[in-house]
């Protein structure tokens, strides 16, 4: 589980719901969070269609320059962020097998 492997980071919610993407990497896979930030004007607060882009890749090479293996979509909230760690835990899985 990733969860239990300290070269393992993925960064927080908050870092998200800013509109920050993130670049990450593990062994042979590459995976990028990109979000989609929707704010309600008058309060500032997320709107339900808010959520995060999750590519996948393997290898050495930046992303414009290797082919996505995977992508999915979660919602930009704390079950979101636990699913996409349960989500690269099984890429991984098949990127690394013997990770």
């Amino acid at each position: 589980m990733l969860r239990e492997n300290p070269d393992f980071f993925l960064t927080n919610l908050h870092s998200w719901t800013n509109g920050n993407a993130f670049f990450g990497s593990l062994g042979e896979m590459r995976f990028l969070v990109r979000p989609t930030v929707m704010r309600e004007k008058a309060t500032g607060e997320l709107l339900a269609g808010s959520h995060v882009e999750v590519l996948v890749w393997r290898g050495e090479y930046c992303l414009e320059e290797s082919e996505v293996l995977d992508r999915a979509e979660f919602p930009l909230t704390e079950e979101g962020h636990e699913q996409v760690i349960g989500w690269l835990d099984g890429q991984y899985g098949a990127i690394c097998p013997q990770g």
